[in-house]
């Protein structure tokens, strides 16, 4: 078995296009094993009997009727096969079929590998595919001259009736194309709110905003890398390998993401100390490295055929880190959400409530997949290809992209996001005062009439400048005590002038009484 197809016939195409598929068996001939000329140079001598040698064929197949078919214990035909006419040559690949039926009738397609005398003789084979299924391209060489040592050059192409694009690939590309589409939604919509409320804008939502452009770059370049498949037949290695790391990337980054916003960054403490730090670091850098090998891994499965032993090795590693990073996040959430319970911060303990539920949710929805994903790994392929990438890509992006529009809708921009940003204690009871000072604009009409405001403001601020110069009153003469007395009597006349005015003010405009309560207070606070 040297690879595998998976194929869409005429009347399953998901596009419709009217075209069948086909298998191409282009410029095949065996060549020299050494100096890559043609194997009758090797050897002039046996040149005519090399000519003649008619034992390699390259067939494709139908996998699950590979062991209905085929007999791994008679690969071969043999004269007698050729009398019972089982087959019509010997030294070719012996299908069990019945005796009136050719290999179209059970979807064997063949490919004789001959010695050319010159590339004239080289010539090309196309079969059409009639049946959709999961095929496998075989190699056999059933000659009898054990002398034959040589190689096979040559191409064989399989091309669908939408393009050249795998069948368990092909729906990756359109939903690529239907995700980028969301992501520019998403960012022209966040784009806007950010310019709307930029004065209040917080670390979190310029992070969210690197979010949702590595969302957009890593689904236009998958979409980029199918559609060059599709159309020229080739995987692009440069695409593939830069949409693998954005991929990468951009699942890492929203890991962390969602990491240091349960361990509070921005929100309860300006910054992660340096251990936290260090392990964060550590945890992104397994990640990437674990990630990209799941990746690669997961893209060749099929193709090249990789055992399951082999796919359940490379996917255990990262599924534990994944376990890790989200005990981590539940953890620190938790304990985040008692801090702020703690605090009193309601506004912001509602938010983490929020992600909590929605991290519950999305934490089930993964487990579940990944438990399918590895029950998956020793299923016959045969059975679920056409719906294997909504496993392998689209439930995990669907889940991403849920857990992005929560995210924004949690930390849109507006007016108050300021509220959810960490706030030092020294500028809290500033903006506590400034918040007091708003919403207790003036006072009561009892406290104006008792006295009790402005006993609290000017008087306060009198009685400590009297308390501080003390010791200067003593040491003054009568006289000087006498002048004191007086201008503390004239104060406390203006004083009980400013009280009337201001009754008078609240009666008639008490915007004006506002902003003498908010001075005397003030007055108070700078006094004390």
């Amino acid at each position: 078995m040297l690879y595998t197809y998976y194929v869409y016939s005429e009347k399953d195409d998901p596009e419709n296009s009217h075209t069948h598929a086909f298998v191409k068996f282009s410029g095949l001939k065996l060549v020299g094993s050494k100096t890559g000329d043609y194997v009758r140079q090797e050897a002039n001598a046996s040149s005519s009997r090399e000519q003649g040698y008619a034992g390699v064929q390259l067939t494709l197949m139908r996998y699950r009727d590979f062991w209905q078919l085929i007999d791994p214990y008679k690969v071969c035909c043999s004269n007698r096969d050729v009398t019972s006419g089982a087959c019509k040559s010997v030294d070719e690949l012996l299908v069990k079929k019945k005796r009136e039926q050719s290999y179209d009738d059970v979807d064997v397609y063949s490919h004789r590998v001959l010695v050319p005398e010159d590339e004239k003789q080289v010539l090309d084979k196309r079969l059409r595919v009639r049946q959709s299924g999961v095929y496998i391209l075989m190699f056999s060489n059933c000659g009898t001259d054990p002398s034959m040592t040589a190689l096979v050059s040559g191409t064989i192409l399989v091309k669908n009736p939408y393009g050249f694009l795998p069948g368990n690939e092909f729906h990756k590309m359109p939903f690529y194309g239907w995700l980028s589409i969301t992501y520019i939604g998403c960012a022209i919509l966040w784009a806007g709110l950010s310019i709307r409320w930029w004065r209040e804008y917080i670390h979190i939502q310029s992070c969210i905003s690197g979010v949702i452009f590595l969302g957009l770059l890593e689904c236009f370049l998958w979409y980029l890398y199918y559609e060059d498949w599709n159309t020229s037949g080739l995987r692009g290695k440069f695409l593939f390998m830069v949409s693998l790391l954005a991929s990468v990337s951009k699942n890492m980054f929203s890991y962390m993401l969602v990491l240091v916003a349960s361990l509070g960054w921005g929100v309860t403490r300006p910054y992660l100390d340096i251990d936290t730090s260090r392990r964060i670091k550590v945890l992104s850098l397994l990640y990437i490295i674990l990630a990209f090998i799941r990746e690669v891994v997961l893209s060749l499965k099929h193709s090249h055929s990789l055992s399951p032993s082999f796919v359940l090795f490379c996917l255990l590693p990262i599924s534990l880190l994944n376990g890790i990073i989200f005990y981590w996040v539940f953890t620190a959430l938790s304990s985040l959400i008692q801090n702020l319970k703690e605090r009193g911060q309601s506004e912001k303990l509602q938010v983490f409530q929020n992600l909590w539920r929605i991290l519950i949710v999305v934490l089930a929805v993964v487990t579940v997949t990944l438990l399918y994903q590895i029950f998956n790994v020793n299923r016959e392929m045969t059975g679920s290809w056409r719906h294997q990438w909504l496993f392998t890509d689209g439930v995990g992006h669907i889940l991403f992209l849920v857990i992005l529009i929560a995210m924004m809708y949690l930390w849109a921009p507006h007016q108050h996001s300021q509220r959810y940003a960490y706030v030092a204690a020294g500028e809290k009871n500033s903006k506590d005062e400034i918040s007091r000072s708003s919403g207790d604009i003036g006072w009561d009409d009892d406290d104006i009439e008792d006295g009790e405001g402005l006993d609290e403001s000017v008087w306060g601020a009198q009685r400590l400048d009297e308390d501080d110069d003390e010791d200067l009153h003593d040491d003054e003469s009568p006289r000087e005590s006498a002048a004191g007395e007086s201008v503390a009597g004239s104060d406390r006349s203006a004083v009980g002038d400013h009280l009337a005015e201001a009754a008078k003010a609240k009666a008639d405009t008490p915007r004006k009484v506002a902003g003498a309560g908010v001075s005397s207070r003030k007055l108070g606070r700078e006094a004390d």
